[in-house]
């Protein structure tokens, strides 16, 4: 018990520390990634973080929130009136990124099965915990898609600290006399049923629905409280950075570089399909580069939403892919599976246990 206080103290002191000097220097999302960048010098170092399984859900709940407050009725209808621009974007990423996989799966660098499921751009959490009921690896399923959320979400945020440190930084928005409470009920909804539904994403995909109802629905407008929004950047941060444990980066250590590489192409060849979404859609070159970006939509709509863009067009094409990821991806990675050469998946069992599975 003393160990986990003196671990989550200091993993504590350090978050705050990175998360503070990123805020001075002007990133988004500086809670999110300072956190983030400490949780993994802490697992890499050896630390056992201990983070109640409890609070990534919650987490998850708020940032179903953050969206919700974006995805307006005007937004949504705007999505059903572009329909061929929003499935054009989403399909081009899935392509994209399953292309990728396929091509580390010919490589024999990750098992053929592993690395089609770590290939999805997307719905990281949902695809690690479908992934091992179709005969993949969960560690390894799970190594890759967080590496590619954690290279996303440090491209994105220097992407964006770049052009805002050009553009000049948000402006400040006005204060609103708008209540809280309505918040506290939808999360409070959203534990209650989400365990009742066995799907990763249920928590974000249950407050989002919940936020749309309430604002578009019943014209009930709210606000998210600081207090409660920066501890679940936090989480998400550790829950993210507690991944990479020294014992699964020595297991996928000659793995790594071309993993690093596949999502580094991947990561470039999103920022070039952004280029003409950007004139077909009529929004700003960084609206559309994190709209198309392949990493978490949580992390994505932490990022959107401290920086001067169009943020319910990026959640709307980050939302829309999630949602067709979800119906999609187990069918296209088992396809694609049956056409790959008998491959002997490695033994993981000295990877370190998923922190997040279970």
């Amino acid at each position: 018990m003393i160990v986990k206080l003196r671990t989550l103290a200091g993993l504590g002191a350090l978050s705050a520390l990175l998360a503070g000097g990123l805020t001075l220097a002007g990133f988004p999302a500086a809670f999110l990634v300072g956190p983030m960048i400490a949780a993994i010098l802490f697992a890499v170092s050896g630390a056992n973080i201990p983070l109640d399984r409890r609070l990534p859900p919650l987490a998850q709940a708020v940032i179903g929130q953050l969206m919700a407050h974006s995805l307006t009725m005007k937004v949504l209808h705007e999505v059903v009136a572009q329909w061929a621009i929003f499935l054009g974007g989403v399909f081009s990423v899935i392509i994209l990124s399953f292309t990728l996989g396929w091509v580390l799966a010919r490589l024999r660098v990750m098992p053929g099965n592993v690395a089609l499921w770590g290939a999805s751009p997307g719905a990281a959490t949902a695809m690690t915990l479908l992934c091992e009921s179709y005969g993949a690896d969960q560690r390894l399923v799970a190594f890759m898609v967080y590496l590619r959320v954690l290279l996303v979400t440090l491209a994105t945020s220097i992407v964006s600290h770049l052009v805002v440190s050009v553009h000049g930084p948000v402006p400040a928005a006005a204060a609103q006399n708008l209540p809280w409470w309505p918040c506290l009920v939808v999360l409070a909804a959203t534990a209650l049923i989400a365990p009742l539904i066995r799907l990763g994403a249920a928590p974000l995909l249950l407050s989002l629905a919940g936020g749309l109802i309430c604002q578009a629905g019943f014209g009930l407008h709210y606000r998210l409280p600081l207090w409660l929004l920066a501890p679940s950047y936090v989480v998400i941060g550790w829950m993210i950075g507690r991944r990479f444990t020294r014992d699964v980066l020595h297991h996928v250590c000659r793995a790594l570089p071309a993993v690093t590489l596949s999502t580094c192409v991947l990561i470039l060849g999103c920022a070039l399909l952004s280029w003409p979404l950007a004139h077909i859609a009529h929004v700003d070159l960084l609206s559309a580069y994190l709209a198309t970006s392949p990493g978490g939509a949580d992390s994505i709509a932490i990022i959107a939403a401290s920086t001067p863009i169009n943020v319910p067009f990026v959640m709307a094409m980050q939302i829309a892919r999630f949602m067709v990821l979800i119906v999609v991806a187990p069918g296209i990675a088992t396809f694609l599976t049956r056409f790959l050469p008998g491959d002997k998946q490695p033994d993981a069992s000295q990877a370190g246990r998923n922190p997040d599975s279970a």
